[in-house]
């Protein structure tokens, strides 16, 4: 082929260049999509996390303070059980006398 000489593409080699670069656009811009949705996510999952490790850290504190009213009851009332609703200790017998 001699330098500077143009050749026309024939229709079929153009027609599927034109294919891929539009094909890689669309790829390019779902891929984009892809990776905003997933920075997206990942910051929501910290806020999950987050959430979750308070009320973690929550619980594990009422549990606590659960274990000290039960054993500032035992002191004050002995050992039993207690109907909330009716405002009633019931306590339990001592087997050992």
């Amino acid at each position: 082929m001699e330098k500077n000489k143009t050749i026309k593409l024939e229709e079929k080699d153009l027609n599927e260049i034109k294919s891929l670069r539009d094909e890689n656009s669309r790829l390019t811009v779902d891929f984009g999509r892809v990776r905003l949705e997933m920075i997206l996510l990942r910051a929501k999952l910290g806020e999950m996390e987050k959430m979750d490790a308070d009320m973690e850290a929550k619980y594990k504190g009422n549990r606590t303070k659960e274990k000290k009213l039960v054993e500032k009851l035992n002191k004050k009332y002995g050992r039993g059980s207690v109907d909330i609703d009716k405002g009633i200790f019931t306590p339990v017998e001592d087997n050992n006398g």
